[in-house]
C-alpha cells in the first residue's frame, strides 16, 4: 500500500505544483531578464530533481513493496484478446489525432501520411524527453509540407492542447455527475473549467484584435537591436495563424468530433486493458484516462516510467481494486499498449524509404 500512499500524495499536491508553476511564470514576466533567466534555471533544475526523485522512489517501491510473484501470476492469467482490442484502439487514436490536426491546419490541406508521421515522431520524442520537446519536433517535421510552416504548425499544436483540456474537462464532469469522487478531483475539475473559460476569452480577444496587438509588439521591438522586428514579428504572426481554426465553425466542428473520438478510443483502451484482468468498470476507465493525461504532465518522467504504473494503482484503488499486484499488472500492460505502438509507428513512417519529407532542403529556414 506504500505505492497507493505515494500516489495519493502526488494527486493531492501535483495540481498545486502545476498551478504554482503557472503563477511563477506570470511573476517572472514582470522581472528583469537576467533575474528571470536565473529563476528559470532554478525552476528547471528543481523540476528535473523532482522528476528523477519521484521516478526513483516509485521504482524502489515497485521493487520492494510488492509481491512480484503475484504480478506475474496476474499477467499469466490475463485474457490477451482484450489487450489486442486495446492496442487497436490506441492505433485508432493515431489516425483520429492526425485527422484532427489536419482540421486544425484547415487552410494547409496537409496529406495524411506526413501529418501522421510528424505526429508519431513528436510523440516518440515526448516519450524520451521532458518538457513536451516532441511538440516542437512535430511542428518542424511537418513544416516542409506545402501550405504550412513551423510557427503556424506550433500554433495549431498549442490549440490542440486546449481541445485536449476540453475533452478532459468533459470526462471530469461526467464522472462528477456519475459518482462521488475525492475533493481534490472535484476542485481540479472546476479549476480546469475556469482556466479554460478564461483562456478561451483571452484567445478570442487576441485573435479578434491581433492587428492592434501586432502593431504594439512591432513598436516595442524597435527598441531592440536592428533586425529583431523583422525576425520575430513574422513568426508571431504565423504562430497566430495556427490558432485561426478556433474562429472557423466548420473546422471547429470537425476538431470537436475528432477530440471526442480520441477520448472515446483512449477510454476504450483503458477499459479493454482492465477487462483483460477481469476488472469491469467504465467509470474507472474514464477516471484513469483523465488521471494519466494529467499525471504525466505534472511529473514528466522519461517514458512516464514508474509514474504511469503508480497512477494506475492509485486510480484503481479508488474504485475498490485494493490488490496492488493486480493493479500494477494492469498498469504494466496498459503502459505497453500506450507506448509501444507509437514508437513502432514513428520508426516505420520516419525511416521507411520514400516516407520522409522530400523538400526539406528546398524549404527556407523559418
Amino acid at each position: 500500500m506504500w505505492l497507493v500512499k505515494l500516489g495519493r500524495l502526488l494527486g493531492r499536491h501535483g495540481l498545486n505544483i502545476w498551478a504554482g508553476n503557472m503563477e511563477d511564470k506570470s511573476e517572472l514576466s514582470k522581472q528583469p531578464a537576467s533575474r528571470t533567466a536565473r529563476k528559470l534555471n532554478y525552476k528547471q533544475l528543481l523540476r528535473w530533481g523532482l522528476t528523477l526523485g519521484v521516478m526513483v522512489i516509485v521504482i524502489w517501491l515497485l521493487v520492494n513493496e510488492l509481491s512480484w510473484a503475484d504480478v506475474v501470476t496476474a499477467l499469466k492469467q490475463a485474457d490477451y484478446s482484450w489487450v489486442i482490442i486495446g492496442t487497436l484502439a490506441i492505433i485508432g487514436t493515431f489516425f483520429v489525432r492526425a485527422w484532427r490536426w489536419q482540421a486544425l491546419l484547415w487552410q494547409a490541406n496537409l496529406p495524411l501520411r506526413p501529418t501522421l508521421t510528424a505526429l508519431l515522431v513528436g510523440q516518440a520524442v515526448n516519450t524520451a524527453l521532458p518538457m513536451r520537446s516532441g511538440d516542437v519536433v512535430r511542428a518542424v517535421w511537418v513544416s516542409p509540407e506545402k501550405g504550412t510552416n513551423a510557427p503556424e504548425a506550433l500554433g495549431s499544436v498549442a490549440l490542440e492542447k486546449v481541445w485536449d483540456l476540453f475533452g478532459l474537462l468533459i470526462c471530469g464532469l461526467i464522472l462528477l455527475a456519475w459518482m462521488p469522487l475525492p475533493g481534490w478531483f472535484e476542485q481540479s475539475t472546476w479549476g480546469t473549467a475556469l482556466t479554460l473559460a478564461v483562456g478561451l476569452v483571452l484567445l478570442w480577444v487576441g485573435l479578434r484584435w491581433q492587428e492592434v496587438f501586432f502593431r504594439w509588439i512591432g513598436k516595442l521591438l524597435t527598441f531592440l537591436p536592428t533586425g529583431w522586428d523583422a525576425a520575430v514579428l513574422p513568426r508571431l504572426q504565423k504562430l497566430a495563424q495556427g490558432l485561426e481554426s478556433i474562429r472557423n465553425v466548420d473546422a471547429s466542428a470537425r476538431v470537436f468530433l475528432w477530440t471526442a473520438a480520441n477520448s472515446a478510443l483512449g477510454i476504450l483502451a483503458n477499459w479493454a486493458a482492465m477487462r483483460a484482468f477481469g476488472i469491469h468498470s467504465l467509470a474507472a476507465a474514464i477516471f484513469l484516462f483523465v488521471a494519466l493525461m494529467l499525471g504525466g504532465a505534472v511529473v514528466p518522467t522519461p517514458g512516464r516510467l514508474g509514474v504511469f504504473e503508480g497512477i494506475c494503482v492509485v486510480s484503481l484503488a479508488l474504485f475498490g481494486i485494493q490488490n496492488d499486484a493486480l493493479a500494477l499488472a494492469v498498469g504494466l500492460v496498459l503502459h505497453l499498449i500506450v507506448m509501444v505502438p507509437p514508437l513502432l509507428g514513428a520508426a516505420l513512417l520516419a525511416f521507411w524509404p520514400d516516407m520522409r519529407p522530400r523538400n526539406v532542403a528546398a524549404k527556407k529556414s523559418i
